[in-house]
C-alpha cells in the first residue's frame, strides 16, 4: 500500500498517523496531471488501511500547493472535473480524521485539500488564494460548497469574487481555518493534534466527523453545480486570456468586460 506515489511522499506512522507531503518543492508542489490523480485517490486508501487512524498533510518546502502546474500546461485548462470531484468527494467520504499543516501558499487543488480538512492548521507564513476569478474561470473546485459554511455568505462572495490573498493568521480570524501559529509552532502544533486524535475514540470521532460532514453532503448540489461553470467557463475566451497572462507573466485584459459575456 501507498508504494504507487509519485507527487506525495507517504508515510505510514507507528503512532496510527499516515503523514503526507506533497512532494514538487522547486514547482511549489504544483500538482500536475499525476498530482491531480494523486489528491484524490490517497484518501480512499487511506480510509481502507486498518493500521492507520489519522491523515496529517503538508507541503514540502515553502508552499503547502500551488495549484496546478499552469505554466508547463498542466493545468487548469482544460479542467479535469474528474479529478477535481474525486478529490472533494473522497476527502468528504473519508470516515477518519483528516489535519492539514498548511505551512505557505494554498490554491486551487491544494487549498481544497487545505480546506477540507477536518482541521486545518495555518502558518503565519500561509497565503490562502482562491485565484479563479483571475484566470477568467468560476470558482469549482470546493469553495462554493466550503466557504459559506465556514465564513458566511457576504464574506464568501467578497474574498470570492475578487480573488483575494488571505494570509494565515486573516483565515483563522474569520473561522476559514481552525487556528493559525507561528511558522516554528506549525509542525509540532500538528503532530501533537494528529497524535491526540489518533489516540482517542475511534468510533466517536469518526461519527462526529460523518455527522458534521452531512451538511456537505446533503449541499453537494452545489458543489456539482460549480465544476459545471468551472468548466463551461474554461471552454470562454477569458480563460484563454487569464491562462495566456500567467505563462506570460503579464496582466490579464478580459475579453468578457468589453462583450459583457453573461452566464
Amino acid at each position: 500500500m501507498y508504494s504507487d506515489y509519485e507527487f506525495l511522499k507517504v508515510e505510514p506512522g507507528a503512532d496510527r498517523v499516515l503523514r503526507i507531503t506533497m512532494n514538487r518543492p522547486e514547482k511549489l508542489n504544483a500538482s500536475g496531471e499525476i498530482g491531480h490523480a494523486e489528491q484524490g485517490r490517497i484518501w480512499r486508501e487511506f480510509d481502507a488501511d486498518p493500521e492507520m487512524n489519522v491523515a496529517l498533510i503538508t507541503g514540502a518546502g515553502r508552499a503547502f500547493c500551488a495549484g496546478g502546474d499552469i505554466k508547463e500546461g498542466n493545468g487548469p485548462l482544460p479542467v479535469d472535473t474528474r479529478d477535481g470531484r474525486a478529490l472533494v468527494r473522497n476527502m468528504i467520504a473519508c470516515r477518519k480524521p483528516i489535519v492539514s499543516a498548511i505551512n505557505g501558499v494554498a490554491v486551487g487543488g491544494g487549498l481544497a485539500i487545505a480546506l477540507l480538512a477536518d482541521i486545518s492548521i495555518a502558518s503565519e507564513r500561509a497565503v490562502l488564494i482562491d485565484g479563479h476569478v483571475r484566470l477568467g474561470l468560476a470558482a469549482g473546485d470546493h469553495a462554493a460548497l466550503v466557504w459559506p459554511l465556514a465564513i458566511g455568505m457576504a464574506r464568501s462572495k467578497y474574498h470570492l469574487l475578487l480573488g483575494n490573498r488571505i494570509t494565515g493568521r486573516e483565515a483563522a480570524e474569520i473561522g476559514l481555518v481552525g487556528t493559525c501559529v507561528p511558522h516554528e509552532d506549525l509542525m509540532p502544533t500538528a503532530n501533537e493534534i494528529a497524535t491526540r486524535l489518533a489516540e482517542g475514540p475511534q468510533f466517536a470521532i469518526q461519527g462526529t466527523k460523518a455527522a458534521l460532514n452531512d451538511w456537505y453532503l446533503h449541499n453537494i448540489g452545489i458543489f456539482e453545480h460549480s465544476l459545471y461553470v468551472e468548466a463551461l467557463s474554461a471552454t470562454l475566451p477569458d480563460a484563454e486570456a487569464g491562462i495566456r497572462a500567467v505563462r506570460e507573466g503579464t496582466e490579464p485584459e478580459f475579453p468578457g468586460a468589453v462583450n459583457s459575456d453573461r452566464y
